[in-house]
């Protein structure tokens, strides 16, 4: 990692650095590169892809069909209402 390749990048990001941040930056990218190389050699040959990173299964429950029809009690409590819906006052002409 050299200084050309921090400018380029800070280039393409749209970043301005002085050049205090910029020596700075450089130690940083130079640490995350050395970090991705020793996870590249970890051997992997019987790790199972994950699907997802949360090692959590999605929660089943039995499809049951219920009917709680409570039209009736919740038109009771409505300030004007006909059988079937609220009434509400006119708001477009």
């Amino acid at each position: 990692m050299d200084q050309e390749t921090v400018r380029t990048i800070c280039y393409l990001a749209r970043l301005e650095i002085d050049q205090n941040k910029s020596q700075k930056i450089q130690k940083d990218l130079e640490i995350i590169i050395e970090l991705i190389g020793s996870l590249q050699s970890i051997d992997t040959t019987n790790v199972e892809p994950l699907f997802s990173p949360l090692e959590m299964t999605a929660l089943k429950h039995e499809d049951v069909e219920k009917s709680d029809n409570k039209k009736e009690k919740f038109l009771e409590n409505a300030a004007a209402s006909n059988e079937d819906y609220f009434l509400v006052p006119r708001v477009v002409e």
